[in-house]
């Protein structure tokens, strides 16, 4: 018996539960909403290119290297974000009574994977062939195969690595055992409801597991961190310290945010508020990014005593920011990844506008942070 398409018809069960999970006026707004500001974006991005055609069509650096290396950049970061998400349906706890091995839970893995890559690698090459056409690139056509094949091999790189190293097995096994030592997130989660950030990391008692992606993520803002705060000090500016600090805690605050307890039956017959159940969710994420952020701001004011003013901005609006993603991630509450798409989308959307017409933009985006809230909540209420 075959089940080379098990994988996939999960996937798309899960994306049918997505989308019942919100509900039908909601969809409305968004397509009547996200539809005519997709047409805007597109007919900006059309006019942008068509202003910049001459530049573009004759600058080699663009086309011989930094597009080739940001198609196979995106083609590897879309391979580990499919091969993942297949590898996790693969090894569900649930088909552990299928008489299916590793190999072939493997396979299953990979033929899904590479059906969810062939979509993206078409839209990457149209991307391109059609962005060429617009600017009148000789041998648009070619370019856009150039940039499809690219992609694609990024793509088949990185998923046939991931699975031949599945790590979602180690990290199954690690979780699956009976958790030993000290109960790291105890002191910080066990407010009522009691371990409740640890619910919605999936830690058994708190008990942080080391993980491979843990340790990269901590590497990658330890070098943020380190590498602002030197600039600052050798450069007496508080600017990079403050930058450094303000993107690294916002990045802290996004990759430790999870509210997939917003939507538990549990917790919406429990008697607690939707608000009181949010805040207990963002305040350890919301702690860890402050952490962060304290280090590099600290660099600045050494760097530069006098501009105490710009670490202080830099906290004010990490502040606000978190507050806008939480609103984002507890609507997209079982989808992080949509959530940070999304989240990241409006904000370059309305700075972008908020460019050339003013700040009066920010108005449009705090009616639609406002939208989001407004119908978690309802959601959270009426399940």
């Amino acid at each position: 018996m075959r089940h080379d398409r098990l994988v996939l018809i999960l996937l798309q069960r899960q994306l049918a539960a997505g989308l019942r999970a919100i509900r039908r006026r909601d969809l409305a707004w968004i397509a009547l909403g996200g539809g005519g500001l997709f047409a805007y974006a597109m007919a900006d991005i059309v006019l942008a290119l068509q202003g910049a055609a001459e530049r573009l069509r004759n600058d080699q650096l663009l086309w011989m290297l930094a597009l080739p290396i940001a198609l196979a950049a995106l083609g590897c970061l879309a391979g580990n974000a499919a091969s993942q998400l297949c590898l996790a349906r693969a090894f569900a706890p649930f088909l552990k009574a299928l008489p299916l091995g590793d190999a072939e839970r493997r396979r299953m893995a990979g033929v899904a994977a590479f059906a969810l890559g062939f979509p993206l690698t078409l839209l990457a090459g149209a991307s391109v062939g059609l962005a060429g056409a617009i600017i009148a690139k000789p041998l648009a056509p070619a370019w856009g195969i150039g940039a499809a094949t690219l992609f694609a091999a990024g793509f088949a790189a990185v998923t046939q690595w991931r699975l031949r190293h599945p790590f979602v097995l180690i990290e199954e096994q690690a979780g699956e055992a009976a958790p030993t030592g000290r109960s790291w997130l105890g002191r910080f989660d066990y407010a009522r409801p009691r371990w409740l950030s640890s619910w919605a990391w999936g830690l058994p008692g708190g008990h942080l597991r080391p993980t491979w992606k843990l340790a990269a993520a901590c590497l990658l803002l330890g070098l943020v961190a380190a590498l602002g705060g030197w600039v600052s000090l050798v450069g007496h500016s508080a600017g990079p310290a403050a930058v450094a600090g303000l993107g690294g805690g916002m990045l802290v605050f996004m990759l430790s945010l999870r509210c997939q307890p917003l939507g538990s039956p549990v917790l919406r017959t429990a008697p607690i508020g939707f608000t009181k159940l949010w805040l207990r969710l963002v305040r350890l994420p919301l702690q860890l990014s402050l952490v962060f952020f304290l280090l590099p701001a600290g660099a600045a004011l050494a760097a530069e005593p006098s501009a105490w003013s710009i670490p202080a901005a830099g906290g004010l609006w990490l502040m606000a920011l978190n507050g806008v993603y939480a609103v984002f991630g507890a609507y997209f509450m079982n989808s992080p990844f949509l959530a940070m798409a999304s989240f990241l989308g409006a904000l370059s959307y309305a700075g972008y506008e908020t460019i050339e017409y003013g700040r009066t933009v920010l108005v449009g985006l705090a009616a639609l942070v406002f939208f989001l809230w407004h119908r978690t909540r309802q959601r959270y209420r009426n399940g």
